[in-house]
């Protein structure tokens, strides 16, 4: 796909959501209590044992969803308690209430660890599977730097993933994630990246994906574009 093949299309009930409203991610505390992130933190740590580094050195052309964005840091699939919280009625139900969207839980979800300095995750969009990203930090952000931080681009939504390559992360808004913190994001929509850490910075995060449910997809299914290659973030 070329920049002018790109078209913004996704349905009327993720346009009339209110996550889109206010520019399609929210950010909210507490979603998880002490002792449940507690918890997520051993979990991680045990999953890291089996993760494994992803490494592109250079994005492809892709345009919409998916793709391979440039990325360098580590990956490990979640266990029982990350899809016991995340794959839940009471969570879908409650996310689904936060976004104004039907929603339904995908996979088993992944930990994601920047553990290197210089790991990051370049500008893309989510996989077909990951209409709704849900990204909790496990560890402290660097408040008097910016480092690792997400970076959105709600302002080129309607925009190929080309525009905000170009564009540059002067673009976009950085969203430090403190520990505990949490982003609802529209990962199929809204252009995002991890900017690279820096020396001694940890960023650990859990995170699991929802499809939007509408009419046409009354059935866990996903809107989307293109092909997919790497997970949320």
């Amino acid at each position: 796909m070329t920049a002018s093949d790109w078209q913004f299309d996704p349905p009327a009930e993720v346009l009339e959501s209110r996550l889109f409203a206010v520019g399609g991610y929210l950010v909210v505390r507490g979603l998880f209590d002490e002792e449940t992130l507690r918890d997520l933190e051993r979990e991680a740590a045990l999953a890291r044992i089996e993760s494994q580094r992803m490494l592109v050195a250079e994005s492809d052309g892709t345009e919409g969803r998916g793709g391979f964005p440039a990325r360098a840091y580590r990956s490990g699939a979640g266990r029982e308690l990350h899809w016991g919280l995340h794959g839940c009625q009471q969570m879908t139900e409650s996310l689904a209430g936060v976004c104004g969207l039907g929603l339904a839980a995908t996979g088993c979800g992944t930990y994601s660890y920047y553990e290197q300095s210089g790991d990051f995750l370049a500008v893309h969009r989510d996989v077909l599977q990951c209409d709704i990203a849900v990204i909790t930090s496990l560890t402290p952000c660097l408040w008097d730097r910016p480092a690792g931080e997400l970076v959105v681009y709600p302002d080129l939504i309607r925009e190929p993933l080309s525009t905000a390559r170009a564009a540059g992360r002067n673009a976009g808004t950085s969203i430090p994630l403190d520990r505990g913190h949490t982003m609802i994001l529209l990962g199929g929509i809204v252009p995002h990246e991890v900017a690279p850490t820096i020396a001694g910075q940890e960023r650990i995060v859990a995170i699991n994906c929802y499809r939007a449910l509408t009419a046409a997809q009354p059935t866990p299914d996903s809107f989307g574009w293109e092909s997919s290659s790497v997970s949320a973030e």
